[in-house]
């Protein structure tokens, strides 16, 4: 077979949409891949940590300095071409003046990897204010990335390995014919280091000194912390962070924006409003690993743990797919009494409810389930099964892995319900 490549919807947004464009999204989602074969290019600029660029055309590649380069540039949209300007954040924003003066001539891709290139671009003083659309790219989609596996791979392979490729940066040494928690426990230590790397470029320079709490703060969501007033208690005595609840949310509210933490609703959850969770199914795993066996330091992960803990990332991407199905948002209900896996929210207000499994459900296990549904007030409920479709219970919905991929095929065609 070929190189795997995940048909993602954002791959058609970006052809389609007019006038100049601003991409972006934390590194290593597939940003660079995107643009490289979604975008007729004329010119392709890097600019480069040594501060150059590295220009790439039909003439092949050449390095220029910052001024030569954004001459080029310029040349390229004022004939009418299409140049694509990568790792644009590290542009210096004296240059950006020279890119606004060929507007509206061509066609300009900007794209850039730090939390901070956005709000630059927009601020009331950026040249480039009303001239760029933004288009962000995160994680493939689940849905995306289930379709896409589904046409190698059997339908409880493609749901688990979708776990893990959302990240596609895995994909080049991913073995599909393993068990994915099985690879996810080999290569935890170096997926560790690589995950780690993936944080720094996040930032924009002068946040540098930030790194170590926001990687905190993602080892510890990893190990199932989700309340801000938790999350505070674990920082202060490392003196990390000062301020409690209050000073988390807004560092928890800071990485929702830069694409590392998902910010879901949390549906009659002993007061709580919001559920704080990893974006990456993939960090999620890793920074567990990492927390529970040090793999980063050279020891091994246990297998089963590594399979019990995509056990609850299965239950987040069978949460988003449902409600990108369902045309809601996703949520979660956590109690004493027992949580449920899944919540669809429409306009604030819970329109149904799933249990997942990645194993296989006994009838008196569904029939229970569904009754703890019900009485919650959720007015649909439904089970969800990797493994095989769960038996039928009265009044609910029943989801095998080949009706999952087949809801997943829907979406990513943009045929939701």
């Amino acid at each position: 077979m070929g190189q795997l490549v995940l048909r993602r919807r954002e791959a058609e947004l970006i052809r389609r949409t007019r006038g100049w464009l601003l991409v972006y999204g934390r590194r290593k989602v597939g940003k660079t891949f995107l643009l490289r074969r979604e975008v007729a290019w004329d010119l392709y600029a890097t600019v480069t940590r040594s501060r150059d660029l590295l220009l790439e055309s039909e003439g092949g590649f050449e390095r220029v300095g910052l001024e030569e380069g954004v001459r080029r540039v310029v040349e390229t949209l004022r004939r009418g071409g299409c140049a694509v300007v990568d790792e644009f954040q590290r542009l210096p924003e004296t240059y950006w003046d020279l890119l606004a003066l060929a507007h509206p001539s061509g066609r300009l891709v900007l794209s850039g990897s730090s939390f901070g290139v956005v709000e630059r671009v927009f601020s009331r003083r950026s040249p480039l204010l009303g001239l760029v659309n933004p288009i962000g790219v995160g994680i493939v989609s689940y849905a995306d990335a289930v379709a896409s596996l589904a046409e190698r791979l059997g339908a409880r392979e493609a749901l688990l390995w979708a776990v893990v490729l959302r990240d596609p940066w895995v994909i080049p040494f991913a073995d599909l014919s393993a068990d994915p928690a099985q690879f996810v426990a080999e290569n935890a230590g170096r997926l560790a280091i690589a995950c780690s790397g993936l944080v720094g470029e996040v930032f924009a320079e002068e946040e540098r000194r930030l790194t170590g709490l926001y990687e905190a703060v993602l080892r510890l969501l990893a190990e199932g912390y989700w309340r801000p007033s938790e999350i505070a208690g674990a920082l202060a005595p490392r003196g990390l962070l000062e301020g409690g609840a209050a000073a988390a949310v807004g560092v928890l509210e800071k990485m929702a924006k830069m694409g590392l933490v998902r910010k879901l609703k949390a549906w009659r959850s002993r007061g709580a409003r919001v559920y704080y969770r990893h974006y990456s199914p993939l960090l999620s795993l890793v920074y567990y690993l990492d927390q529970k066996f040090s793999v980063s330091e050279g020891y091994p992960a246990d297998p089963e743990s590594a399979r019990s803990a995509m056990g609850r990332e299965v239950e987040y991407c069978v949460a988003e797919l449902m409600a990108e199905r369902d045309g809601g948002a996703p949520g979660f209900h956590v109690s004493p009494e027992g949580d449920v896996d899944v919540v669809i929210l429409k306009g604030g207000r819970a329109v149904a409810g799933y249990e997942v499994k990645v194993g296989a459900f006994e009838r008196s296990e569904a029939r229970r389930a569904v009754e703890r549904m019900r009485s919650l007030g959720l007015p649909r409920t439904g089970l969800v099964s990797l493994k095989e479709r769960p038996p039928e219970i009265e009044g609910a919905e029943a989801l095998g892995p080949e009706d999952l991929v087949a809801a997943a095929e829907r979406v990513s065609r943009g045929k939701a319900l």
